[in-house]
């Protein structure tokens, strides 16, 4: 299990580690609705250096008080990702923080594909690997780790439908930047990949595929009654993509990345109300 609850934690620690000492001194700022934010202020607490988060005033209550519980402070802003650009902009104007993307960097994605690396010291096959996409940094290290370790996997990335802008990107072979994200896999209300990400999907990723919003509770029920998991909206996406059945998988050996399991009381009465 992960820290923090989700995979962000992995690409924030390889990233601090990779920052210089005045870039560290000058203390870290990231923006993010939840998970990132957690991973950025938990290895900034490591490193011992200043971590500030920019979240939305709409953020998962849980993934605020744990973003403070591990020693951040949290500045809020609009709910869109323009928002929360303008609002980081702002602050490294003021005070000179040093930027910490939550997907568009190299050494964050690397940090994200050790997730990869785990998956095959427990399996010699895989036939498929299905990642949820958000921002693009998990699959483009969990694609490029993939390719590397199970030559012949094929990479499927998962969207929602109302958070669909890299299935859109990926069939025009362009960034295609939403204009609102819709969605309840709060992870996914980005609205467009970014330029590294892109590059690095449209070489090592096979496919991207969408689901619909109410696919979601009923396999984040299955995990938590059948299995004792608790997953989060974003965590459940690639499962629920499997568990649809229609993508003519039989016999071969496949796998699902559960990215996150942060869910706050409101979203677990929803989950357990499903029939």
């Amino acid at each position: 299990f992960q820290r923090v609850g989700a995979f962000k934690f992995r690409g924030a620690y390889n990233k601090i580690a990779s920052l210089s000492e005045e870039e560290r001194s000058r203390g870290v700022i990231a923006h993010s609705s939840g998970n990132h934010a957690q991973g950025v202020a938990l290895a900034s607490k490591l490193f011992g250096i200043k971590a500030v988060i920019v979240m939305p005033h709409d953020s998962v209550k849980s993934k605020v008080e744990a973003t403070k519980g591990y020693g951040a402070e949290v500045v809020f802003c609009g709910t869109s990702t323009d928002d929360r650009e303008r609002t980081t902009d702002e602050l490294i104007q003021k005070h000179g923080y040093t930027l910490f993307h939550p997907y568009n960097d190299e050494q964050l994605i690397a940090g994200q594909g050790t997730l990869v690396l785990e998956i095959s010291q427990k399996l010699n096959e895989l036939d498929y690997l299905f990642v949820p996409v958000g921002g693009g940094g998990l699959i483009s290290g969990c694609a490029v780790a993939a390719k590397h370790l199970f030559p012949n996997i094929k990479v499927i990335g998962v969207e929602t439908e109302g958070a669909n802008d890299c299935y859109q990107s990926f069939r025009e072979k362009r960034i295609v930047k939403l204009e609102k994200a819709i969605t309840i896999a709060d992870g996914m209300r980005t609205l467009s990949v970014g330029q590294l990400n892109f590059e690095i999907i449209m070489k090592h990723v096979d496919d991207i595929i969408t689901i619909k919003d109410e696919d979601i509770f009923p396999m984040m029920k299955f995990f938590l009654e059948r299995m004792k998991i608790l997953v989060e909206p974003t965590g459940a996406v690639a499962s629920a993509a499997i568990m649809k059945n229609d993508l003519g998988l039989s016999g071969k050996k496949i796998c699902a990345v559960i990215s996150g399991g942060n869910v706050d009381a409101e979203v677990l009465q929803h989950i357990l109300a499903v029939r």
